[in-house]
């Protein structure tokens, strides 16, 4: 098991989730255009997150095999 990359994962996720509970999209109307950047940053923060559950996957199926 690597520790970097436990780490790494584990703060991607974290960062990831803090990110998309601080940006609230669904609060803006569709036609304004801060809708569309809050839009943009929570589905780069949801990347992020599954990024981070990939390596925390990874760094665990190491573990148990």
């Amino acid at each position: 098991m690597n520790f970097l990359f436990f780490i790494v994962g584990v703060l991607s996720v974290a960062l990831g989730i803090f990110i998309m509970l601080k940006n609230k999209f669904y609060k803006y109307e569709t036609s304004d255009m801060l809708f569309v950047t809050k839009l943009k940053v929570f589905l780069g923060a949801a990347i992020l997150v599954l990024y981070g559950l990939l390596i925390l996957i990874n760094e665990v199926k190491k573990v148990i095999s």
